[in-house]
């Protein structure tokens, strides 16, 4: 690879609510060659935005720095350079160290897919190391929420609902799972919205660039703690399981993490970072990360309000419109995986009706069973839980009758019982509804 990746600059127009974020590529190290890439992209805070105070600004405008740089994986990602360059502004040494992790980590399964090696080169300038005191800001107690649209943040709405702890909603975007759920879950909601560059889209189509996964969650948490600023937020709320913990496969000594970004060490490591260089205003945590996918089924199985809006299946959420499908696909590891682990607490009839198919009557689905099970191959790049988890599901199904016909119960439960044995598959259903202490959930709200 060659090249140089600047980090251009920023700016924020308070007025109107819009940052944008710049970035320029040189694909040659002689940056005289040929004339560089530039992408710009652009969030807008939509809504009423607080008025920000001196120290306000302050903070905002860290957190726009490290989201600068949190974005500019989509663009790095195209070109890989092996030098990073920054225009407007230096780096500290707790910066370079966060984002060599960030970008090797967070690009692991794209580093898995295209059978390459990331490794940026994020390093300090000794003179911008910043010994002044953090910022104290004084941010209203109430929390923002994420909402993805799936059963997850529906669970997160309802556990707080039931607490009585102030709620808002926030939604990337307005893709109409979304809104459903906002609208279903009857609370206030901010939307902001986020725009790719459009050179970055026309370069990935005429398939010039590499592309792949990126940590979005990661990136999606900087607009996050931005927007807890601007309209005047204490904590911000997410919605990832412990399953998110457990990686897929190794590449180059790594373990390659599909959910890298929602997992407790990237949690720990934000924490960490935001508090000793940007603030210790503001409060971040994952609301279920004490429990399994398999516990959260369960809690979500008791809320039908959203039984007919929410939709977990990524085809549903690919960023070019064209492309999306609706609600559920029902033929995606996603699809498999969420359907799976509802099947033990809701009614054949009833889930075949929400997923618009029986996917445990499809022989179809065998291959993509087989894998989540930990029959075959590997954990699939996607957000799935355990393969423990996977098979305590199945095996609550073993007893109910009208689950006994369909195909997959039928073939595989007889092939997971082979290989775990029936003791295990017990432990494995104990180990699901045993909540974890691991996690950062305030003592106020544990």
């Amino acid at each position: 690879m060659h090249g140089v990746f600047d980090f251009t600059g920023f700016e924020y127009d308070e007025k109107n609510g819009v940052l944008q974020l710049h970035y320029k590529v040189f694909t040659s190290d002689c940056q005289n060659e040929e004339p560089p890439y530039f992408f710009t992209e652009k969030i807008t805070f939509e809504g009423r935005r607080e008025p920000l105070t001196s120290a306000k600004k302050t903070v905002l405008n860290r957190l726009f720095k490290e989201l600068h740089i949190a974005a500019g994986i989509s663009y790095y990602k195209a070109f890989l350079s092996p030098r990073i360059t920054f225009s407007s502004y230096p780096l500290t040494k707790e910066e370079a160290d966060f984002f060599n992790v960030f970008y090797v980590k967070g690009l692991g399964e794209f580093a898995y897919r295209n059978n390459v090696t990331v490794s940026p080169c994020f390093k300090s300038n000794a003179a911008s190391d910043d010994s002044r005191p953090l910022p104290d800001i004084t941010l209203s107690k109430r929390c923002l929420t994420a909402v993805g649209g799936g059963k997850d943040s529906a669970v997160t709405i309802e556990l707080l609902r039931q607490k009585g702890i102030p709620c808002t909603l926030f939604s990337m975007g307005n893709h109409k799972a979304i809104t459903a759920t906002v609208a279903a879950a009857a609370l206030p909601c901010i939307t902001v919205q986020r725009e790719l560059s459009p050179l970055l889209l026309e370069l990935n189509k005429q398939g010039k660039v590499l592309n792949g996964h990126i940590p979005i969650t990661g990136i999606l948490s900087f607009i996050l703690l931005a927007a807890a600023v601007i309209y005047d937020f204490d904590s911000v709320v997410m919605s990832t399981e412990r399953s998110a913990n457990i990686g897929n496969t190794y590449k180059d000594g790594w373990l390659v993490n599909h959910q890298w970004s929602k997992s407790m060490e990237f949690e720990n490591m934000l924490i960490k970072f935001l508090h000793g260089n940007i603030t210790p205003s503001l409060n971040y945590f994952s609301l279920l990360r004490p429990y399994s996918e398999l516990k959260i089924a369960s809690m979500f199985a008791a809320l039908p309000r959203y039984y007919n809006v929410f939709t977990s299946c990524n085809h549903a959420f690919k960023y070019i419109k064209e492309n999306r499908t609706l609600n559920w696909c029902g033929d995606c590891d996603k699809c498999r995986f969420v359907y799976l682990i509802l099947a033990p607490f809701l009614q054949r009839q009833k889930l075949a009706k929400i997923f618009g198919s029986d996917m445990l009557d499809n022989p179809e689905n065998e291959k993509g069973y087989m894998e989540l099970l930990g029959l075959s191959g590997f954990k699939p790049f996607e957000c799935v839980g355990e393969v423990e988890e996977c098979v305590a599901a199945l095996f609550l199904l073993k007893d109910k009758k009208e689950w006994e016909d369909a195909f997959i119960v039928k073939n595989l439960l007889p092939k997971v019982s082979e290989k775990y044995g029936q003791q295990a598959c017990l432990d494995f259903i104990r180990q699901a509804f045993t909540d974890s202490d691991i996690h950062n959930i305030p003592k106020g709200l544990k």
